[in-house]
Order: structure tokens, then sequence, then C-alpha cells
């Protein structure tokens, strides 16, 4: 047969006995998970207590199947079960699946139930625990009585008797479940049990010893000093023993926390009396305790002049994040015991979030510990491990505080989207407490196990995808947006940062290379298409390293790195932009579209030729896109009068559109215009001039919609040799965005209806 195995540490539970059980291990939790489809559950004691995951060999071979009577799951994860024992059982096989532990058995039968030598073992039993009876509730006193008068049963009374002891070890009581032969489990049962003289001499002894002797406090007092004068006679004082002192010392003398120094102390008590093994771990908790900041403070800059000051020496352009920072920090400077959101950067791979927080440690002059989530799934990983675990340490939190040393650092929390869950736990949920203001002045470590302040720190997040981050956390985030490098900006930080940076990491002396500002931008625009400014780097690297290969050949001594031999470098061009077309032809219309690297130019064809009033839509458009199409083409024939196209035969005009790049998907409502105008173009024959480009959603009845993304599509306009844009009447909000270069050499179209973009571009 074949059930859910539960295996405990110290633990016998006997049939008849109820027995109450916290379970902690992932396999434990995950059988009593199981277990509790049918109630029922084999439950056995492992050899040893400090193996962590037994196998077959080390495990007791005799338990108990037993019925669940109740189950609770705690707030940590772990599970409180109460079971009764049924009967006892042989485990034959260990069997693990899923991280979920089951083992095959078989029931075992009992010998000499009825024995006429059991009745009189049982009177003597009876003897020597009816002494306690008056010590019991009415009901256990009822219980007791039941099980020894009338028709006793032997078995019944053995394990009962066996589960009440408290004071005999594992072994035994393992020898007393193993023993299937009822008569000889009735002796050693009575062998084992105190007659209740015995016991009242016993409980006398340790009374008048108590009486006798000092308070706790100064009898230790005295040993500790006898002790150490012992050894100093002998010249045997250990260096464990100056280390022993010198955490005492430590711990009375410095200005901890009351509720700290007593945890300290009684651990350091444990901790000299205990086996080596049980003493390394308690010196392990005591040194955390003792190492965490309590008290020490750093002293914080609350300049706004040198955060502004330090944020502008370390990043080029973002001018609008920089901004929400300081007025972020301003506010927190006013009233630092003020509970606000913690901050979080959010945005793409690369553009400079994790450097962005360091820098603002830096303009606080604050301690900075970053912390990497991704990946994380285990819950022990941010609230430590429980201390009775082997190999049990603190959650990344407190090894931050550690690593900090002061009480109010700034702690950055990497790539917060990226955390999972498991069935070790949800670790987002603790973060709802280490982030919350109104619960981290009481965050607690499963292994420091004291309260620990965390209200002074200062915490940043960074993510890429806010969709990712749970909605309970997200809303105790001030999300700050990072969007994507402009190619200026890229120009910049590249020759206020990288370049110099990477100049000097190669012992590169000033004027043995230089860099042109269009081979810098050649770069960008040809061999990286990314947000930040990452892969720029790598590059600029790379031609760093060719030019020292060649210095040291003797090629080439100083050189000048032109958008001329930028290709000898780096080779052939990967990226090529979209420009704009050199002549302009009827039916093809500039579009704007956004990509994860920023902005490009869409250009829509569209032909018009005889046929049977087919319409084809090709270039990978997807959905939204395709739709938009339909409703240009419906726009344009409901209004065919106004467009000066009402002689136009439908049904004997075939009309074809096309996106080029057709193995790139395309979508987005933001081309209903640009269909549009693509569409009227063709059909009466005009050109549209090549330096003007549109973006807009558009309606049946011609109403042009708000669009995303106006900055990206702007510079990527630009690039292209755009000088003429239309765009959404409602973004007119977001033009104070585009860069001030771009937005002065683009003239901007606010447009409400199809109707003006008509006007405009076709009666010219």
């Amino acid at each position: 047969m074949e059930r859910a195995l539960l295996l405990t540490r110290g633990i016998v539970v006997f049939p008849g006995a109820k027995t109450e059980i916290e379970v902690g291990r992932t396999k434990s939790v995950n059988s009593i998970k199981l277990a509790l489809k049918d109630k029922k559950i084999i439950i056995c004691s492992q050899i040893s207590p400090d193996i962590e995951d037994p196998k077959k060999e080390q495990i007791f071979e005799v338990g108990t199947l037993c019925s669940i009577v109740s189950s609770k799951e705690l707030e940590d994860g772990d599970i409180n079960v109460v079971v009764k024992g049924v009967k006892r059982v042989k485990v034959n096989d260990l069997i693990e699946h899923n991280h979920t532990l089951t083992c095959d058995y078989t029931e075992l039968k009992e010998t000499n139930i009825t024995s006429k030598e059991n009745t009189q073992k049982i009177k003597d039993i009876y003897s020597l625990v009816k002494e306690s009876v008056t010590e019991m509730s009415k009901e256990e006193q009822d219980g007791l009585k039941g099980l020894f008068l009338g028709t006793p049963s032997a078995s019944k009374i053995t394990d009962y008797v066996a589960a009440s002891i408290t004071t005999i070890d594992l072994k035994t009581k393992q020898s007393i479940l193993e023993e299937t032969d009822v008569t000889k489990r009735l002796e050693k049962v009575a062998s084992i049990m105190i007659s209740p003289m015995d016991k009242q001499k016993i409980d006398n002894d340790i009374s008048k010893k108590i009486n006798e002797t000092l308070s706790k406090q100064q009898k230790e007092f005295y040993l500790r000093e006898k002790m150490k004068a012992v050894k100093s006679e002998l010249g045997q004082i250990s260096p464990k023993d100056n280390d022993v002192a010198a955490l005492r010392k430590r711990a009375e003398e410095e200005p901890y926390p009351k509720e700290i120094k007593a945890r300290v102390l009684e651990e350091i008590e444990k901790m000299e009396g205990a086996h080596p093994q049980e003493a390394a771990v308690s010196r392990s908790h005591i040194e955390w305790l003792l190492d965490l900041p309590y008290w020490q403070e750093s002293k914080d800059n609350n300049s706004i002049v040198n955060v502004e000051k330090v944020l502008n020496d370390s990043h080029f352009g973002l001018d609008k994040v920089k901004e929400r920072i300081v007025e972020y920090l301003a506010v927190r400077s006013r009233n630092p015991k003020a509970k606000s959101p913690i901050m979080c950067l959010v945005g793409p791979p690369g553009v400079g979030k994790s450097s962005l927080a360091k820098s603002i440690a830096e303009a606080l002059n604050k301690e900075f510990v970053k912390i990497s989530l991704g990946g994380v799934h285990d819950e022990s990983e941010l609230r430590g491990h429980r201390k009775t675990y082997v190999g049990a340490m603190p959650g990344r939190i407190i090894k931050g505080m550690k690593k900090a040393g002061v009480i109010n650092p700034l702690i950055l929390l990497d790539e917060i989207d990226k955390m999972a869950s498991d069935q070790k736990g949800d670790p987002a949920s603790a973060m709802l407490e280490i982030l919350d203001p109104e619960q981290n002045a009481m965050f607690n470590d499963n292994y420091i196990e004291e309260n620990y302040d965390l209200s002074n720190v200062l915490f940043v997040c960074t993510a890429n995808y806010p969709n990712n981050i749970p909605y309970a956390l997200y809303d105790r985030l001030e999300i700050i947006d990072i969007s994507s490098y402009t190619e200026i900006e890229k120009l910049n930080i590249a020759k206020k940062h990288i370049i110099p940076r990477v100049l000097k990491n190669s012992s590169i002396l000033e004027g043995e290379m230089t860099f042109e500002d269009d081979a810098i931008l050649s770069i960008i625009q040809h061999y990286s298409r990314e947000a930040g400014v990452r892969e720029l780097d790598r590059l600029i690297q790379k031609i760093v390293r060719k030019y020292i290969v060649q210095e040291q050949r003797g090629t080439v001594k100083n050189v000048v790195i032109t958008p001329a031999n930028v290709k000898d470098y780096l080779g052939k061009i990967i990226y090529d932009h979209t420009i704009k077309d050199k002549f302009p032809v009827p039916g093809v219309v500039n579009g704007m579209a956004v990509t994860s690297v920023g902005g490009e130019l869409l250009p829509i064809e569209v032909s018009v030729m005889k046929g049977k009033g087919k319409i084809v839509i090709t270039g990978n458009l997807e959905k939204t896109m395709n739709e938009s199409a339909q409703v240009a083409l419906g726009y344009v024939r409901a209004h065919s009068k106004e467009f000066g196209i009402n002689e136009i035969n439908w049904d004997k005009t075939d009309i074809h559109i096309h996106a080029p790049a057709g193995g790139i998907p395309k979508d987005g409502p933001s081309a209903g215009v640009t269909l549009t105008t693509a569409i009227i173009s063709a059909l009466t024959n005009k050109v549209i001039p090549n330096n003007i480009a549109m973006t807009g959603e558009i309606t049946l009845r011609g109403k042009v919609g708000i669009i995303g993304g106006v900055k990206e599509k702007s510079m990527g306009a630009f690039r292209a040799g755009v000088t003429e844009i239309f765009i959404p009447k409602d973004d007119e909000r977001y033009l104070e965005e585009i860069p001030k270069e771009i937005y002065e050499n683009i003239e901007f179209h606010l447009i409400d209806n199809y109707s003006e973009i008509f006007e405009s571009i076709f009666n010219r």
C-alpha cells in the first residue's frame, strides 16, 4: 500500500494518542497537503534530528498510520497539524515525487493481546499512576479510569502510558512502538515508570538545591570568575574564552537596544555550556545581532543644489526624470519622518536606472547597497532562514544593513519586476512589509528573530516592465518613467562619459585617439539599436582595442575616428534607419512608428489598378493596423466627392495597400491618417511632398484621435530628413518632451479632423 509520509524529528506518535506537530520543511508541507485528501498519513521519526533530507536508511522502520484531526496553515508557510494514531505500520520503501514523500507500507499485527500475565502487569502500572489522578481534570480522570477498570486493553494502556511519559528519550519510545508483543511491551513500560515516592524525592532534592544556591546572576558571576582564575593559574585560558568575554563586554558596554542586549546575553549563556556544534550556531547568531547597526547613522546632505549638480554631472539628459527625483527628495529632506511612496525607476535596459540610484546616494552622502532581485523565488532569501536549519543565514535585507553599517543607507532593490513565486513562498508579499512605511519599523527576519527598524532606510527600486510588478506592491511605489535616449543624448553621453572612461581604462593619452561627432553618430545609427547605451559602450571599447593592437604592431600612431574609418574597426553596417525617398511619387506617404529602440519612419504605399473591386493589404499588418486600413478606405469612399474622386468606379478598381519591411510585424492605430492620405494620393495621382510625415488614429467620421510616442516618432522622422509633421491636436501636451534641437527644426501641425490635413496638403 502507498500513502503520504511525514518524517518527524524526535516525535513518536502512538496509536490512540493525539499529537500536535508543526511542519516546516517543503517535503513535509507537501505531504500534509496530499494527505488532506483522505485525512490519512503515515508518521515516522528520523533517527537523527540533524539530517535535513533523510534517506530510507536514516529513518526508523516502524511508524504509525494516523488520521488528521485538524490542520492550520501559519503566516510563514508552516502547517500546524493535529493527528491521532490508528495502527502500527512497517515502512517498506520511501518514494519521492515532485518534492512530496510517500511510502509503501504494511500493517503490523500484535501478539499476546489477552495473556494472563498482562492482567497483573496492568494492576502494577495502575498503582504507579493512580496517585497523579487527583492532579488531572475530571475528564482526564474518567478517561484514565476507563482504560484500567472494567475489561482493560493491555495494548491501549501501553500506548497511553508511553505517549504520556515525557522523560523518556526517542530510542526508548521507538522501541515501545516497535514491540508488537503486548506482554513484552507492558514489561518495558513498567520498567521505565517512576514511582510517586521516587518522584517526590527528586522534587525535594531539586528544591533543596535551589534554596541553597545564590541568586542566578550572583552564582554565574562567581563560577565564571572562579573558572577564569583556575584556568589562569593553569595557563589554560583559550582564545575561545577571550572571545566570549569580548562578546559579553561588547553587548554590555555598547548602547544596543534593551531587547537585543538581553537576547545576546541569553545566547552567550547557552553557548558557553553547549556542544561545540551548537555553540558555533549560537556564536554566529550572536555576531549577527551585534554587527547590525542600531544607533550608527550617517549625516545626510539635504542640499537640493548638490543633488542637482551630482545628477547633472553623472547623467546627460533625462531632465524630466531628474526634476521628479529632485522634487521627491526635496519633500523627504523637509520632513524625513513623512511616510512617502517608494521611488521606482522604470525603463528599458541600459538607460541608467541603477547608476541614477547610485548618484542619488552620492548626492545625499548615503551609504549605497544594491540588492539584485532578478530570479528571487524563495521568500527566505529576503526574510532569512530559521536559525535551527542547517546552513541558516539572514535574508538579503539584513545582509544589506550589515554591509551598510548605518541605519539610514540607500538600498537599491534592482529588477523588482523579475521576482517569481513558487512552493517556497511569494517574495513579493514579503517585499510589502519591507517597503511599507507602516510596517517596516518592525521588520522580522527569521534568522535574527528580533524586530529590526528599516524606517530610516531610503529604498529605491528599478524595473523594466511595470506590468510585471504585483499590484499590491505597485500601489506602494512612486513610478518614475525613464524612456530611451535620443541620438543627441547618446552622442553627449559617449563624449562626456563613455569615451573618457574607456580611454582612461586603456591608458590612452590625451590626443592619441580622437572621436569625431559624426563618427559617434554613425556608430549609434548603424551599429547599435538599443534604448540605452550599453551596446554603444561595447562598440567604443571594441574600436579602442583594435587601435591598441594596431599601435603595438606599429601600423598607426595617433588616430582620428571618422565616419569613413568606422567601418575599418566595426565592419559592415548592421542597421539602416528608414530615410525619406529621394523623389516623391503618388500613393506614397511617410507614416511614423515607435519601436523598442526608438522612432522610425514608416512609409505607406498604395497602388490603384483596374480590376474587380478587390482590396489587398500586405506588409505584415496585424489586427489593429489592418482595421485602420479598412476604416481609412471606408472614410475615403464615403467622402469621395469632397476629395475629387467621385468618378471612380469602385467595383472595377483594385486597391493594393502595402507597408514595406514585410518581415517585421506592424500594429497600432496611429497609421490611420497616413493610410487615408496614401489612398487619396493614389486615387487622385497627386504627389505628397517627401519631407512630410504624419501620425494619428482616424474614425469613420474623420476625427483624428490621440496617439503615443510623439517624442520617439519625432526623433525618428527628424533623423530621416522630415521637416513637417502632422499630429493629433490632443498630442500637443507631449510636444514639450521633444528635444529642443529637433522641435526648432520641424514644423508641427495640430489636427482635429482629417479635412484639415486634406486642405493643407492637397490644396497647396
